[in-house]
């Protein structure tokens, strides 16, 4: 994972690689790769590609939002945070889709807070889970997984795309989905939270597109 930091002021991106290097440790975690600019000119300049990026309004030249929408022709699932003492650009920010917008001073628990939604979703967005079938190998990452079936000694994964049969066991399926939107409310179902449509007392149903299905 590659962060990029841009401020003008020496001390806050000093701050925010501090605050940023500690919540990964706090992880238990290896702390990724940082690059750090006073300019959004210098940045674009330097970069194509990264995952987050913490950007100050007001920079020299280009300022920090339209650097971000730059970053993200790059990277679509780059998540930007706007870090400014003006408010008042707000509205800008939520147009070009940034992740949030934080207030300097910056403050800690907050950040930590919004860093865990961050990387949560930039996860569920980017990370590729293999589907190995009779036809091949299918990509598929997390947010386009629906739910896992055992069903007449076959594995079915339903995908926002269409159904495979998976040549992977229910147990396989069970050691490689665990990230946090993949719950088991039956030996014979991974479902995947966020296509949960409703819960009745014996019954799950998943939604997506223009299909439901009760998956217990």
């Amino acid at each position: 994972m590659r962060i990029l930091f841009c401020d003008d002021e020496a001390a806050i991106i000093e701050q925010l690689q501090s605050y940023v290097r500690e919540y990964f440790v706090s992880l238990g975690c290896k702390p990724p790769e940082f690059a750090a600019y006073t300019s959004g000119e210098a940045l674009l300049a330097a970069e194509r590609k990264a995952d987050l990026a913490f950007l100050d309004v007001k920079l020299p030249g280009i300022h920090g939002i339209q650097v971000g929408a730059a970053l993200k022709t790059y990277n679509p699932h780059i998540k930007l945070f706007i870090v400014t003492a003006y408010p008042d650009y707000l509205d800008e920010a939520m147009r070009f889709q940034v992740f949030r917008y934080l207030s300097k001073p910056i403050d800690k628990d907050r950040l930590f807070r919004n860093l865990k939604d961050a990387l949560y979703q930039y996860h569920m967005e980017t990370k590729e889970f293999p589907v190995l079938t009779g036809q091949g190998v299918f990509l598929r990452r997390a947010e386009e997984i629906v739910c896992v079936e055992a069903a007449q000694r076959k594995t079915m994964v339903y995908t926002t795309e269409g159904l495979l049969q998976s040549t992977q066991t229910m147990e396989d399926w069970r050691q490689i989905l665990t990230l946090p939107c993949f719950s088991v409310p039956h030996r014979s179902f991974i479902i995947n939270m966020r296509f949960v449509n409703s819960i009745q007392k014996d019954a799950v149903f998943l939604k997506w597109g223009t299909t439901e299905k009760p998956p217990i």
